[in-house]
């Protein structure tokens, strides 16, 4: 690569770099996904940088306090946030050195200082006996209305393909396939989660066919999967944690978190026991790291040191 396209198009050097030499700590090439995450992070760097009439051979340690200070509106305290984006502008910075495009690398004496969250929260989930006993709730086809049995194809929704409360409210009516001999569910792009196709857990096929069939028989003015009203309105958040905290007490079951979130920690950690890797329940999550699937399979591995 060119020195001169750092200067001139930082975003494509940045990308060709990732691709073509970027290696991570264990010194393996980055996952595609995580290339994808990187240049979301440095473009949102770079258009700081841009702001203040700054470019990357030019930043210094104030400019990244500053974009830190920017960021921190947007951060939860005790993530690993800045962290990741302090290693991230520390890499970048190596290599602008070895390319004798910087002298110096003011992210280097920052990062020494600096720790990775120790108190970063455990994420909450049912347990296999739990996850058990809503998946039997779930294979349930037999309800006194439409809006219950909407209700019961919500949680089985969640639990059956880990998707996102926000993701679940964007859901068109096309975009679940229950006649295919795969039944699945397309999850459009939303914010960082990745576009996929996830397959429906066994358990909640059922239940997802029987809504659907419902559902294109329901005259609406928009074509939402799930409504909230005649009027098609789409389900509201506060909605969606009631379906699944009514679910949850039917089961006779309780949780910290009885939220959406519940449902999509238990599925990942669920594939994971399975087998999958964490880069094919990332996938299936729509998530452009690790992270959350990393701390998802700490839980398992936690659970196998009790037991011996």
């Amino acid at each position: 690569m060119q020195s001169d396209l750092w200067l001139s198009d930082p975003e494509t050097a940045y990308g060709q770099w990732q691709r073509a030499e970027a290696i991570g700590a264990d010194r393996r090439a980055f996952a595609d996904r995580s290339i994808v995450q990187h240049c979301a992070m440095f473009s949102r760097f770079n258009d700081y940088l841009t702001t203040r009439r700054q470019s990357v051979a030019t930043f210094g340690a104030d400019h990244i306090n500053g974009f830190f200070e920017n960021l921190a509106y947007d951060c939860q305290p005790g993530t690993t946030t800045r962290f990741r984006y302090l290693k991230l502008i520390d890499r970048l910075a190596r290599h602008l050195v070895a390319l004798e495009l910087r002298k110096e690398n003011p992210a280097a004496d920052m990062l020494t200082r600096e720790n990775w969250p120790e108190d970063e929260p455990t994420p909450i989930y049912l347990s296999s006996e739990d996850d058990q006993s809503l998946q039997a709730l779930c294979r349930s086809t037999t309800f006194s209305s439409a809006k219950e049995l909407r209700n019961a194809a919500i949680v089985a929704l969640f639990l059956g393909c880990g998707v996102s409360a926000a993701e679940l409210s964007l859901l068109r009516l096309a975009d679940l396939d229950t006649e295919d001999n795969r039944p699945s569910v397309l999850v459009e792009k939303h914010g960082p989660r990745l576009a996929r196709r996830v397959p429906i857990d066994s358990f909640a096929i059922d239940v997802l066919r029987a809504y659907h069939e419902v559902r294109t028989g329901i005259v609406c003015p928009t074509d939402w999967l799930f409504v909230a009203t005649a009027g098609g309105k789409p389900m509201k958040p506060d909605t969606l944690v009631k379906c699944v905290r009514t679910a949850l007490k039917a089961a006779g079951l309780s949780a910290a978190d009885e939220s959406p979130r519940l449902l999509r920690n238990t599925y990942g950690r669920r594939h994971l026991a399975a087998g999958k890797t964490n880069e094919q329940v990332s996938n299936l999550l729509g998530l452009s790291s690790h992270r959350t699937v990393t701390r998802l399979r700490f839980t398992l591995d936690a659970a196998v040191g009790v037991a011996s």
